[in-house]
């Protein structure tokens, strides 16, 4: 019985529930029970105890609802296997840390430069339970990461940081080299060996560094050997050469502002040829002066032996100044842009026909056996003879295949009558042998007159197809074909433009020729296959390079024709000024393109660069006042009026549409600014105005016209006005007085002498001015003035003297003028011991309380408050000191008189009654005067 209750209890069938707060506790000894016993396989076998299950349950507690792989795969793989990972979890967490580490040890040492630090700790959102494996993993993959991203943040802080700073070096070189040529007159080649030393010792330590540059009076460049070590005497020559040419271009440039005031045209490219003709170093620099002549279509071209009668043109009008800028600055698309193009292309292959034309004179002359012309021959005639000799030996035959026509190379002899010009006499040649022409080439006669005839060389539809397909059938191909006979067939139907090269074409001004020959501008009318025009072949010869052209630099006119040829003329002068020894004909190339409106200038005018380029259009501009500006530096202080001469040509392209010619003007009136006040030769330049009135015209107002300027009052103020502006910021008062006075601005000359006085108070009075002062400047009416007071009184004179003149001169400025000139001679009489005459003069001022009436003291002060606020007073201390010397040495001379009469004994009591006025006023006087005036005052009232 006492067995079967529990049997029954456990069962559930019979027992009777027991109460809840003993459940836990009968749980717990029935479990102790059965531990005890042997093993029973009908019972459970309990796996936990009871402190594994509270464990448990915190943990899961502490998890909260978290998915069922949180532990990770490696948990559930020990779990799998047997492994009580509770009690292992447990166990760790139990094993003693000093400070728990968050990154695991590494078995292989890695370079810190090649691996990625942690962050470490980063913060209580990662904050992780212990034992938790997993949740470490995460962390730490997450540093990881953000490691990373850290590392690659500082690389790139640091690469802006570099590029940063190399451009803002970059920029300061291009900075410092401005100023240095700007501002010191630092030649090229001194500029170049200031960079070559800035590595080792720096511009302080070299030569150049330790030299006066603004006072540099060099006039010209001495020239360098190629070979880098040249003598004295080599270099003196060289300078020679280059100072001799430089002479030779200065006539030039003024020849042409004197064409240019009386508005003649002027044949600039050819005057500048005739000036370089016999150079001996660049013997083809006078060619490239000949095929911009030729390009310009200058007008005594056209009556010249050089153009073939058949080629004069119509219209024999000569080119005026800046008559080509509307169409080559505007719109590249436009009629007039087109015509442009048309008439440059047209006097470019003009120029390679006459020099070709001179290179078959020269062959026949020097095989005249060969040649066998005799007699005074024809164009036809020299060209069967320069046939004949060209084409004389085998090797010549065998490689153009010259084919023989009733007797005669018909073919080659055709080509070259055009490859000179001659198109009258090649039309005749082939209609003279139209019938001994084969009949495959019947088409050729007609469509070759119908080209030459044409002014754009157009074929129409129909002959062009017939003499395309006579071109496929029987030349195209053909291994045998006359390469003479094939170039014409190209030059007539304009065929394969993909393939612009001849055979015959062997030399650079030969394929000149040809590529010009090929191009067409008006090309609405052609195939897209079949246009090609000037800015094509632009961008063709560009994409070849100068290397090709100008090996080694050995050739720099071949590259810079070639640039001329296809109308790029600003990189053409940028190639040119590159080469040190080309630099004064660059300049002079430039003159010529500027002067017929063929040169474009940047927008901003600022830009330190000579050549800047829009990449969007492709379009080039050349910062012409900068080339200037660096020309003239060596020598715009030695010799201002050729520096004047070339400061005009700025202004060429103030025509400009828009703020860009307004800026050009702009520049040119502020170079000739620096040329005079860099010169100082006011006379010569500015002209002067003398005491009487009259007025002798300087060399600029002569030359007005050249500056866009209108008037003489346009003149006075943007040029005159603006000089004396500059020169007074300078604080040259001799030079601003002057140039005030020119520019008629009286007002500002008296306000200048105002400042100069108020500033002078207390210096001796026979201080002398600036020490070109003594010569009579720029008005010659101030001339001769010793000293500061001297040259205010002149001022004085002349405009009290002129009625005109006082008149606009302010009220306030006029009566300060006087007061301040009563003051300087009251200082100066007090330096000659004179106090009774210098307190008398200051009396005069009416200045200071001296009437002994203390009632109207405040007044003094008001007065006296007014004067001194003007900005052209710095102080007045030193009046009011010397006021009251003035009257303590002349009292104190009274007190050691041996005679004691009653008017004595009035005279001090005067001078005392005055010394307290005195002392009344500057007590008034608060913060006005300085703070060692108070103390000198009352020491000497006593």
């Amino acid at each position: 019985m006492s067995t079967s209750t529990p049997n029954r209890g456990l069962n559930g069938s019979t027992s009777v529930r027991a109460p809840a707060a003993t459940t836990l506790s009968s749980l717990l000894a029935q479990a102790n029970s059965l531990n005890e016993v042997d093993y029973d396989s009908e019972l459970p076998q309990i796996r936990f105890g009871i402190d594994d299950i509270e464990r448990m349950s915190e943990s899961v507690a502490g998890r909260g609802k978290r998915g069922k792989n949180d532990r990770g795969e490696g948990f559930n793989l020990l779990s799998n296997l047997g492994v009580n990972t509770s009690q292992l979890t447990h166990n760790i967490a139990q094993l003693p840390s000093a400070e728990p580490s968050t990154r695991p040890r590494r078995r292989k040492h890695v370079p810190a430069s090649s691996r990625l630090e942690p962050l470490g700790d980063i913060g209580p959102s990662y904050a992780m339970s212990d034992g938790d494996i997993s949740a470490w993993g995460r962390n730490w993959h997450e540093m990881v990461i953000l490691s990373g991203i850290e590392v690659q943040r500082q690389r790139t802080i640091n690469s802006f940081q570099k590029q940063f700073q190399q451009r803002i070096l970059q920029n300061w070189e291009v900075e410092k080299a401005k100023i240095l040529q700007d501002e010191l007159g630092v030649t090229d080649d001194e500029l170049a060996g200031i960079v070559g030393s800035a590595g080792s010792s720096g511009l302080g330590s070299s030569n150049l560094g330790r030299s006066a540059l603004g006072a540099s009076t060099r006039r010209f460049p001495m020239a360098q050997s190629t070979l880098g070590k040249s003598t004295s005497n080599e270099s003196r020559e060289g300078g020679l050469v280059m100072h001799t040419k430089m002479v030779r271009y200065e006539r030039v440039i003024g020849e042409l502002n004197q064409k240019r005031l009386r508005k003649e045209p002027f044949e600039l490219c050819q005057a500048l040829e005739e000036t370089v003709k016999g150079d001996s170093k660049y013997p083809t620099l006078p060619v490239s002066y000949h095929i911009l002549a030729h390009l310009t279509h200058e007008p005594s071209l056209r009556d010249s032996s050089d153009y073939a009668s058949s080629s004069a043109e119509s219209d024999a009008a000569p080119v005026q100044e800046r008559q080509y800028a509307t169409a080559y600055l505007g719109d590249v698309r436009s009629n007039k842009a087109t015509l442009l193009r048309g008439r440059l292309v047209m006097g470019g292959r003009r120029f390679l026909e006459r020099d070709f034309e001179r290179h078959v004179d020269e062959t026949i002359a020097k095989n005249p056996k060969e040649a066998a012309l005799g007699g005074i021959p024809g164009i036809r005639n020299k060209i069967r003879a320069f046939v004949d000799v060209t084409l004389r030996s085998k090797d010549t035959r065998d490689a153009y295949r010259p084919e023989s026509v009733n007797g005669s190379l018909l073919w080659a002899q055709i080509y070259y009558l055009v490859r000179c010009g001659y198109i009258d006499e090649a039309l005749s040649l082939v209609a003279e042998n139209q019938q001994n022409i084969s009949r495959e080439d019947w088409s050729f006669p007609g469509c070759f007159k119908s080209a030459l005839q044409s002014s754009e060389r157009r074929l129409p539809k129909a002959q062009r197809d017939q003499l395309y397909n006579d071109f496929n059938a029987h030349i195209r191909n053909n291994p045998n074909v006359d390469q003479f006979k094939y170039a014409l067939y190209k030059l007539v139907g304009r065929f394969e433009l993909n393939r612009k090269t001849l055979k015959v074409a062997t030399t650079t001004e030969d394929w000149m020729w040809v590529q010009l020959s090929l191009v067409r501008e008006t090309k609405e009318a052609d195939a897209p296959q079949e246009q090609y025009d000037l800015l094509d072949l632009g961008r063709l010869v560009s994409k070849y390079g100068n290397d090709k052209f100008d090996a080694g630099g050995t050739k720099p006119f071949a590259w810079f024709n070639l640039l001329l040829f296809t109308a790029q003329f600003e990189r053409a002068i940028a190639y040119l000024h590159s080469k040190p020894q080309l630099r004064t004909d660059a300049v002079h190339f430039a003159v010529a393109l500027s002067y017929y409106g063929l040169l474009r200038v940047p927008t901003k005018g600022e830009e330190v660069e000579l050549l800047t380029t829009d990449e969007s259009t492709d379009t080039s501009y050349l910062n012409f006042t900068r080339q200037i500006k660096q020309y003239i530096g060596p020598f715009f202080k030695v010799e201002p009026q050729n520096a004047l001469q070339y400061a005009y040509l700025v202004a060429l392209n103030s025509d400009v549409p828009g703020a860009v010619g307004q800026k050009q003007a702009q520049l040119a009136l502020e170079l000739v600014r620096d040329v005079v006040l860099a010169s100082r030769s006011w006379s010569k330049l500015l002209g002067s105005v003398r005491s009487d009135g009259s007025k002798e015209t300087g060399i600029i107002e002569r030359d007005l016209r050249l500056l866009k300027l209108h008037d003489e009052q346009d003149y006075l103020r943007q040029v005159v006005l603006a000089a004396a502006e500059q020169s007074s910021l300078d604080s040259s008062l001799t030079d601003s007085i002057e140039l005030y006075h020119l520019a008629g601005s009286y007002d500002k000359v008296v306000e200048t002498v105002n400042r100069a006085l108020g500033y002078s108070l207390g210096q001796a009075s026979t201080a002398p001015l600036q020490s070109d002062a003594a010569s009579i400047g720029l008005s010659g009416a101030f001339g001769g003035a010793r000293d500061l007071h001297e040259l205010a009184h002149k001022v004085h004179a002349v405009y009290e003297k002129d009625f005109a003149k006082r008149t606009r001169v302010s009220k306030l400025n006029w009566e300060t003028l006087e007061t301040l000139l009563q003051l300087k001679l009251a200082l100066g009489q007090y330096a000659q011991d004179r106090f009774d005459l210098a307190l008398e003069t200051i009396k005069s001022t009416n200045l200071l309380p001296l009437n002994n009436d203390p009632g109207q003291i405040s007044s003094y002060v008001q007065k006296f408050t007014e004067l001194l606020s003007q900005p052209v007073i710095k102080n007045l201390d030193e009046v009011v000191l010397t006021t009251m010397r003035c009257l303590h040495a002349l009292s104190q001379g009274l007190k050691q008189s041996p005679y004691g009469d009653h008017g004595r004994m009035v005279q001090l009591a005067s001078y005392k009654h005055q010394s307290q006025c005195l002392i009344q006023f500057a007590g008034l006087m608060k913060y006005r005067l300085g703070e060692d005036v108070y103390r000198q005052l009352s020491s000497m009232s006593e």
